[in-house]
């Protein structure tokens, strides 16, 4: 199989996509989010940013080695026990209007169009890199995706 240009893309935004997403355990102290479905997602990641994407590297070298978009993200989903779909659900509740940093429909959409990137790789279609880069000038609670992205692989990592 041809190594697609896209994937590496895909798989680092559906890791920032789950970076996000382990503030549910914001929701979980108003009961707005489910404890049984994003649990393990909290269990692994910690509230830090950088540990937390520290964490995310190993999970994102699993995931470089599948052949195609939708296996890459069986990868995160069987490490975290949610899909990007259930992080792009839980997204849309209302109650992160009581944490404005974190979360939301700003992330609801970012979620969507990592989904949807997914399945334009899987089509091989030429629109992935494209979309990809829609995605990173996609704003969210403090900036963009590219700017998040920059920060995080910035971030000190500790050693292990």
């Amino acid at each position: 199989m041809a190594e697609n240009q896209d994937l590496p893309a895909y798989i680092e935004l559906t890791a920032l996509v789950y970076h996000e997403g382990r503030n549910v355990r914001e929701l979980f102290r108003h009961n707005a989010a489910s404890k049984h479905k994003f649990g393990a997602l909290t269990d692994h990641l910690p509230p830090g940013d950088a540990d937390a994407w520290q964490r995310l590297i190993d999970v994102q070298q699993r995931a470089a080695e599948a052949e195609s978009a939708s296996a890459a993200a069986a990868v995160f989903t069987e490490q975290y026990g949610c899909s990007t779909e259930d992080l792009a659900a839980m997204f849309e509740s209302p109650a992160w209007k009581r944490f404005p940093k974190n979360g939301g429909p700003r992330w609801a959409a970012i979620a969507t169009a990592v989904i949807a990137l997914g399945e334009l790789i899987d089509k091989k279609d030429k629109a992935a890199e494209k979309r990809a880069t829609e995605i990173l000038a996609m704003p969210h609670n403090t900036g963009t995706v590219q700017h998040a992205l920059a920060r995080l692989k910035a971030a000190p990592r500790k050693s292990s």
